[in-house]
């Protein structure tokens, strides 16, 4: 097994979740973690269910990857928790994301590239209409982004698959055991009613597939998940009372003489 190189420190930049009040918050439905082949030992982890190589590089970060032994990336496996699991089957990646079995296929020159094993993480949100969901990823590989095969990391939201990169767009240096990466991008979606997705609770999951090969590892990294609340009507209507009043006294001390 090849370890973390400390590098992955670099993984602590950016978002902390934070419960204040004007914080955006995690919003979840209540129930226990659910693991699947790796034992938890970060608060990362809280309120996930995991399924294949997964690891926490810190307390606000988890890493998925398509690693599954030592035989991978020509005996330099990445692997870090306990191994990548198979992508099409029954309790596969993309059952576990919500998906059809091939939804996670492509096709590069008239050849089908077939997802073949990754990782996945998932979780339920709590949501109403006007709530935004974002969070900050980072795609790593050991694919070349020009020659390299298309894997894929990518986040489902009730569903509903958004594709967020393949190790073309992985034009900068890597780290942790991988050549290459994206460095950290951000995502959001703001939750309406119209559309196909039904609110409150709505199932999210991460996930990154190898397409092509099993023998070559791309990671998906993902930190600050959040939810950010609408804000509730009778907010708005201190903030517009709070604009009157302001307003009026400004008036009130231009018409005062001088």
């Amino acid at each position: 097994m090849h370890p973390l190189a400390s590098s992955l420190a670099a993984l602590a930049l950016g978002a902390t979740l934070s419960a204040t009040a004007q914080a955006s918050v995690i919003v979840t439905q209540p129930g226990d973690l659910t693991l699947i082949g790796v034992q938890p030992v970060s608060p990362a982890f809280n309120g996930w269910s995991v399924s294949g190589d997964v690891t926490a590089p810190n307390d606000n970060t988890l890493l998925l990857t398509t690693a599954f032994d030592a035989s991978d990336d020509t005996g330099g496996s990445a692997v870090v928790g306990s191994g990548a699991i198979p992508a099409q089957q029954a309790r596969g990646v993309e059952e576990l994301a919500g998906l059809a079995i091939g939804a996670l296929d492509t096709t590069v020159d008239g050849v089908v590239q077939q997802a073949m094993e990754g990782s996945v993480i998932s979780r339920t949100l709590w949501v109403s209409a006007g709530d935004t969901l974002s969070f900050r990823w980072q795609l790593l590989s050991n694919e070349d982004p020009l020659t390299g095969l298309p894997d894929l990391a990518f986040v489902t939201i009730g569903g509903q698959l958004t594709e967020l990169g393949t190790p073309g767009i992985a034009a900068l240096q890597g780290f942790g055991g991988f050549q290459h990466g994206t460095g950290w991008l951000t995502f959001s979606h703001t939750f309406t009613e119209a559309g196909p997705l039904a609110l409150n609770n709505i199932e999210l999951a991460f996930g990154v597939v190898d397409r092509g090969d099993t023998s070559t590892s791309t990671a998906l990294a993902v930190q600050g998940v959040t939810v950010t609340p609408v804000p509730e009507p009778a907010t708005w209507g201190l903030v517009v009372s709070g604009l009157i009043a302001g307003g009026g006294l400004s008036w009130r001390r231009r018409r005062a003489p001088g």
